[in-house]
C-alpha cells in the first residue's frame, strides 16, 4: 500500500496541489479579515474609553469648581441633607423589617413619603449620589464576537 503512495501522489498531486494551496491562502485571508476586525473594533472601543475618560475628567473638574462655592454647600446642607437621611433611615428599616416577619412594620418605625413626594426625594438623592455608569452600553468588540457567533 505504502509503494502506491508515490504513484498516486504523481498522478493526482498535480491536481489536487492547487486546490490544497487555494484552501490554504482562502483561510488565511479569512483569519487576517477576522484578525483585522477585531482590531478595528478594539481601537474603536479604546478611542470611545479615552473621550468617556476625558469627558469625566472635566466634568470632575467643573463640579470641583461648582461645589466648592460656599453657597453651594449651603444649599446642599439645607436641601440635600434631610432628605438624605430620611432615605437611608426608611432603606434601614426596610432592611430590618425583612430581617424580622415579612410585612411588619420596621423597628425603627420611619414611615415613608406619600406618593408625589418619595419621587422627589428619591430624585434629589440620586442627584446628590448618583453613580456614573460603568459601561457605556455594548462595545465594538462584543458586538463584533457577536456576529462572529463565539
Amino acid at each position: 500500500m505504502i509503494a502506491l503512495l508515490p504513484i498516486l501522489n504523481a498522478l493526482f498531486g498535480s491536481l489536487i496541489k492547487p486546490f490544497v494551496a487555494a484552501w490554504i491562502n482562502y483561510e488565511r485571508d479569512k483569519f487576517a479579515t477576522t484578525e483585522r476586525g477585531f482590531e478595528a473594533a478594539a481601537s474603536s472601543d479604546a478611542a470611545v474609553m479615552s473621550q468617556a475618560l476625558k469627558s469625566d475628567i472635566e466634568l470632575n473638574a467643573l463640579k470641583v469648581q461648582v461645589y466648592g462655592q460656599p453657597v453651594n454647600r449651603l444649599i446642599m446642607l439645607i436641601a440635600g441633607v434631610p432628605p438624605a437621611v430620611h432615605f437611608g433611615l426608611v432603606f434601614l428599616d426596610t432592611i430590618l423589617a425583612s430581617k424580622f416577619i415579612f410585612g411588619a412594620p420596621g423597628p425603627l418605625g420611619v414611615p415613608k413619603l406619600p406618593a408625589p413626594y418619595d419621587t422627589f426625594e428619591w430624585a434629589i438623592v440620586s442627584s446628590f449620589f448618583l453613580v456614573h455608569a460603568v459601561a457605556l452600553g455594548a462595545g465594538n468588540v462584543s458586538a463584533w464576537l457577536n456576529r462572529k457567533g463565539a
